[in-house]
C-alpha cells in the first residue's frame, strides 16, 4: 500500500482535475464544482478508507478521532465495506451520521441538564438532532447533497484505486 504521504499527494493531485470535471459536469455551476472538490479533498485526508486503521486520516480527527474506534473494530481492513469506493463511502456517511447524533444529543443533554438545570431526557435530545439531520436532507436542494457526495466517493476511489494499483505493481 502507499504511504500516508503518497495519498495525501494524490488527494492534491487530484484538485484541478476533480473541479475542472465538476464544472464540465454541472456546465460551470461553480457552487458544485467547490462542494465536490472540497468534499473530495476532505475525503482523501479525513474520510477515507483508511479510517479503519490507526491511520494520518485517523490521527487527523484529533480529539474526536474516539468515535471511529467502534468502526475500526467493525471493520477489517481492506474490506469492501471500508474501502468500496461508493459502499464504504455511504457506509462511513451512515455510521458519521449516526456517531454524530449520539455524541451531540449527549452534548446537549448535559448541557441542558447541568448547565441550564432544564428537565430534559437524552432521548428528547437524540430526537431533536435527528429532526435537525432529517430536515437538513429535506431541505437542502438534493444537487448539493449529489456534488458532496461525488466529490467523497472520489477520494475514496482516489485511494482505492492507489492501493490496488501498489499492491499490482508489488506483486508483478
Amino acid at each position: 500500500m502507499p504511504n500516508a504521504d503518497t495519498h495525501d499527494a494524490i488527494t492534491y493531485a487530484l484538485i484541478p482535475f476533480t473541479y475542472l470535471g465538476a464544472e464540465w459536469y454541472w456546465g460551470e455551476n461553480h457552487t458544485m464544482s467547490v462542494i465536490a472538490t472540497c468534499a473530495m479533498v476532505f475525503s482523501g485526508l479525513m474520510f477515507g478508507p483508511d479510517l479503519d486503521l490507526q491511520s494520518r486520516p485517523y490521527r487527523r480527527w484529533g480529539p474526536l478521532r474516539f468515535i471511529w474506534k467502534p468502526y475500526q473494530v467493525a471493520l477489517p481492513h481492506r474490506s469492501a465495506l471500508s474501502h468500496g469506493p461508493v459502499l464504504g463511502t455511504v457506509l462511513r456517511i451512515i455510521y458519521f451520521a449516526l456517531m454524530f447524533s449520539l455524541l451531540a444529543a449527549t452534548v446537549l443533554y448535559l448541557r441542558h441538564t447541568y448547565l441550564h438545570g432544564q428537565e430534559t431526557t437524552w432521548q428528547e435530545q437524540f430526537s431533536l438532532v435527528q429532526g435537525d439531520i432529517f430536515s437538513f436532507w429535506e431541505d437542502t436542494e438534493k444537487q448539493y447533497l449529489y456534488s458532496g457526495f461525488t466529490g467523497l466517493c472520489l477520494g475514496a476511489l482516489s485511494h482505492t484505486a492507489a492501493d490496488i494499483t501498489w499492491s499490482t505493481i508489488k506483486r508483478l
